[in-house]
Order: structure tokens, then C-alpha cells, then sequence
């Protein structure tokens, strides 16, 4: 692997096989099951609009009977003092229109409409925060594989710094200016480096995979990452800057939940009044030769009614009740849900506005570190030279050199995951860089 990633390191971009940010965060919009899952579920739920919507519709049926046999049911009436059979006949063919209108349901299909539209607006929310959740995510990714990729570079040049540290120190202790002492100390700390570099190695495709999956893609397909780590200042963060729920997709989508949920609830009460629905039906009907009593008709008569009904139930067996509790309930679990989540958010904005400016704080502090280790070996290096320094005394500023520069790439990573984090939490873009 460490050939792999050393080839393209260097020949990646020659070829153009790299990519940046701005392209990862495309196509991770372009890939992500997650968004197709959401936008998906939006438009399922855009129609329930429809079905609610329905309910106040006029709804228009047709139906056909055709009856192959039969034997009509046969009544005694008296008729003139004689006893006759009159059969109880019903076409052989009957074609019926049926049209029924809703004009009350106890305002059932209003709250259901109403709470259809939340639920849209709701889904809408979600998917622009998951697009936004997204991005902030690839961002953090990405920036971490990198940090892993520049770590990897560090640890090579750690190793090569080592090496050429050991030869000298070798050369030294033939030539008596050294001790045998300085040469195993420095071997094994090139042993340890080596092992460094191993893990190294495995972090940066570690990474690599978790940035390709938050991409939407199966499979790292070896693009060198371009680009680099940007330097944080503390006033990109205003210091009055707060949480507010208007700015927060997520959150607006749950008060959205919330009162769908009251709007059924409301609803689901609809049982404690009639219904009162329009009704017309228009028949096409035929009689068969069933039975001698009854003269066939070839030719299609028609007959037709109109009319208004109502419908209460006044007893269910408490189904009815039990959906409205329900809904009851449903309503105040949406509303509980959404202050838990309005409670974490703002304690979430203070830990990652105090995550950041400490992140800062750090890389400053780190930076001016490496410029004084950078120096210590370089008057390490002049005191070897000069005999007044040990091989000892320049192991450990190196030492100390290869930590800072390790340190700072984390520092650096880590302050952008938290801006990005803060970001999520507040609802916006605070940085307008990459």
C-alpha cells in the first residue's frame, strides 16, 4: 500500500486523478442512499395531501351485475281472495352510476389535509438538512483523510530524518567523536518510527473509506486527495453567535411534526359528530327469463334517486375513543421530542464554539512550538559539529520536532471539525471557505 499511495501522491495530479472537496461534496449529493431515501419519502408523503384532499371530492362509481342463473325469491300475497305467488325479481343485467358527495365529516378530512401539508413541509426540512448535514460531514471527512495523507508524509520524512541522523551517528562512534550508546538509542527510536509509519499508513485508508462512504461510493477508487488544510482564525466565530430554532431545518421540521400531530388529533375526534354526505345513483337494468312470472325486456330500462344521509355512530365498542387517545398521545410525544432537541442544540453550540477557540488556540501554540523545536535541532546539529553537543542531546530535539509537527496536522483537523460541527449545530455556514 505504501507504494500505492506514494504513486499517487506524485503522478495523481500529473494525470488529473485527483479530487478536491467542491468535487466530493457533489458527488456525495449526487451518490448519497441517504438523500435519493429522503427525497423519495417527501414525495410519498406530498400525496397524502391528495388522499386527505379527497375526502371533500364528489367520488363517482360504476358498477355491473350479470347474473347467469337464478330462482327468485317467491312471496304470497292475496289477491282478489285468491292466493298469488309474486316473485321477488331483480334484473338479470344492471348497470349502476353511483355518485356520492361529503359535504360534513366532522371536519375529518380538513385536519387531515392540514396535517398532510405539515408532514410535507416537515420532509421538505429534512431533506435540506440532511443536504446540509451531508456536506459538513464530507467536509470533515475529507479534511481528515488529508490530515491522515500529510501525517503519512510526516512519519516518511520522520524515517528519513532518522536515517540519515543514525549514519551520522554511526560515523561519529568509529571515529570516537560518539558512543555506541547514541547509535542503539537512535535505532531503536527509528524502529518505533517505523512502526508509526505502519500506522500511519493504515490511517490514511482508514480514512479514505469513511470519506468514499460519506461520499455514496463503495469503493475507494484510489483519487488522490488535492488540496489543503486552511489555517482557522478565532473571528471567524462572532462571539454572539447563538442557537435559534428558525435556522435549524431539523428542528422546524419537528415543531412542523408537531402540530400534524395536533391537527390529527383534532381530527381523530371526528367521531363525536354525524356525517352528512349527497347521494344519486342512476340504474341501466334488464330482466331475464328466470322465471315465467317476470316478461323479459330486451331493450335497457332505467331508473334513477337522489338523496341526502346521515350517519352517527354512537357506539363502536370504544374503537373510536382509543384512535383519539392515541393521537393524543402521538401528540405529545412530537412535542417532547422537539424540546429535547431545542434543549441539547444549545448546549451543543456552547461545547463546539468552546471546542473550536480552544482548537485555535492550540495551532497557534503548536506552530510556535515547531519554530522553536526547528531551532533546537538546528543548534543541535551546530553543537555536533562543534563537539559540544551529544548525538543524545540531538535525538531528543528531533524527537520533540517530529511530535510538533504531528500535533499541529491534528490541531488543524480537529479545529475544522469542530467549525464544522458548530456549523450543524447552529443551522448554517459560519466559514464561507472550504
Amino acid at each position: 500500500m505504501k507504494n500505492y499511495i506514494l504513486f499517487v501522491t506524485l503522478i495523481g495530479p500529473i494525470l488529473g486523478h485527483a479530487l478536491t472537496l467542491d468535487q466530493a461534496t457533489k458527488q456525495a449529493e449526487e451518490s448519497s442512499p441517504e438523500l435519493r431515501g429522503l427525497r423519495a419519502s417527501a414525495e410519498k408523503i406530498s400525496w397524502k395531501k391528495n388522499e386527505a384532499l379527497a375526502g371533500y371530492i364528489p367520488h363517482l362509481s360504476v358498477g355491473y351485475d350479470h347474473f347467469f342463473e337464478s330462482t327468485y325469491l317467491r312471496e304470497g300475497i292475496l289477491f282478489g281472495g285468491a292466493l298469488a305467488s309474486v316473485p321477488a325479481a331483480f334484473p338479470q343485467d344492471n348497470l349502476k352510476l353511483d355518485l356520492s358527495w361529503t359535504i360534513f365529516d366532522g371536519f375529518d378530512s380538513y385536519y387531515k389535509y392540514r396535517a398532510a401539508g405539515l408532514h410535507t413541509e416537515a420532509a421538505n426540512l429534512e431533506l435540506v438538512h440532511a443536504q446540509f448535514k451531508l456536506e459538513q460531514n464530507v467536509r470533515i471527512a475529507f479534511y481528515q483523510a488529508l490530515g491522515a495523507q500529510k501525517l503519512y508524509e510526516v512519519a516518511q520524512q520522520n524515517i528519513k530524518t532518522l536515517d540519515d541522523h543514525l549514519s551520522r551517528a554511526k560515523l561519529t562512534a568509529r571515529a570516537g567523536y560518539g558512543t555506541q550508546f547514541d547509535v542503539l538509542r537512535i535505532e531503536a527510536t527509528l524502529e518505533e518510527a517505523r512502526a508509526d509509519q505502519e500506522q500511519a499508513e493504515n490511517n490514511v485508508q482508514i480514512a479514505r473509506d469513511i470519506l468514499f462512504e460519506a461520499m455514496g461510493v463503495a469503493k475507494d477508487d484510489g483519487r488522490n486527495l488535492e488540496g489543503e488544510l486552511p489555517i482557522l482564525e478565532e473571528t471567524i466565530v462572532p462571539k454572539n453567535l447563538k442557537f435559534t430554532t428558525d435556522e435549524r431545518e431539523d428542528i422546524q421540521a419537528l415543531v412542523k411534526k408537531q402540530q400534524a400531530s395536533k391537527a390529527l388529533n383534532t381530527a381523530s375526534k371526528n367521531f363525536w359528530y354525524p356525517a352528512v354526505s349527497l347521494f344519486a345513483e342512476k340504474q341501466y337494468y334488464q330482466f331475464g327469463s328466470f322465471d315465467p312470472a317476470v316478461v323479459p325486456n330486451s331493450d335497457y330500462q332505467s331508473a334513477s334517486f337522489f338523496g341526502i344521509r346521515l350517519k352517527w355512530d354512537l357506539f363502536d365498542g370504544g374503537a373510536s375513543y382509543a384512535r383519539q387517545q392515541q393521537s393524543l398521545q402521538s401528540e405529545i410525544e412530537a412535542r417532547s421530542q422537539t424540546d429535547r432537541a431545542q434543549i441539547s442544540m444549545t448546549k451543543e453550540v456552547d461545547m463546539w464554539k468552546r471546542k473550536f477557540s480552544y482548537g485555535v488556540s492550540l495551532y497557534r501554540a503548536r506552530m510556535r512550538a515547531l519554530t522553536q523545536f526547528q531551532e533546537s535541532v538546528r543548534l543541535a546539529e551546530i553543537g555536533i559539529r562543534a563537539g559540544s553537543r551529544t548525538h543524545t542531546e540531538m535525538l531528543d530535539a528531533e524527537l520533540d520536532l517530529i511530535r510538533a509537527r504531528g500535533g499541529l496536522v491534528k490541531a488543524q483537523t480537529e479545529t475544522i471539525e469542530a467549525l464544522s460541527r458548530l456549523e450543524l449545530a447552529v443551522g448554517h455556514k459560519i466559514w464561507m471557505g472550504n
